[in-house]
């Protein structure tokens, strides 16, 4: 039944992630990225990590993509032009792309099961977490705040000059 379920989730997940990039509209790619995120905060209930599946929810799924809406709603990109003009050729294209992936995720699929897959999963605790981020990670961790607040800065100022 878990592996059913897995499977599921991870269908979800990979079809929402090639939404993400294949949807020409922003907005459907920002929401098709949070149905990614939630799907991935299921994988990890199913792997007994209630503590990163929360945090999944909470701050990916939350905070960070209401801050890419909010900066793409700010920016208000213009549709772009598609990368081939054909639209015969482009569906055939996508088609091609998504028997391809499928057959790859089906192989991966086949090659480790959900059962033989297995981690250190039952030794991370929220204080193992905790105490790894605020101590030896610390740098790539305030880096990251950083180059956020950089990066929504820079949207802005780009798009009140325009």
């Amino acid at each position: 039944m878990l592996s059913l379920i897995y499977f599921a989730l991870a269908t979800v997940a990979i079809l929402s992630a090639c939404c993400v990039v294949l949807s020409r509209n922003t907005i459907y790619c920002a929401l098709s990225l949070v149905v990614t995120m939630l799907a991935l905060a299921g994988i990890f209930l199913l792997i007994q990590s209630p503590f990163v599946a929360v945090i999944q929810v909470l701050v990916y799924a939350g905070a960070v993509m209401v801050l890419f809406l909010y900066v793409i709603m700010l920016i208000n990109p213009r549709q772009p032009e598609p990368i081939i003009g054909n639209p015969l050729v482009r569906r055939w294209a996508q088609i091609l792309f998504f028997t391809f992936l499928l057959l790859v995720c089906g192989w991966l699929g086949l090659l480790y099961s959900a059962e033989e897959v297995r981690g250190p999963w039952e030794l991370v605790s929220v204080k193992t977490i905790a105490t790894r981020l605020l101590t030896d990670f610390l740098l790539p961790f305030e880096l990251t705040s950083v180059l956020l607040l950089v990066a929504i800065l820079g949207a802005v100022l780009i798009a009140r000059r325009d």
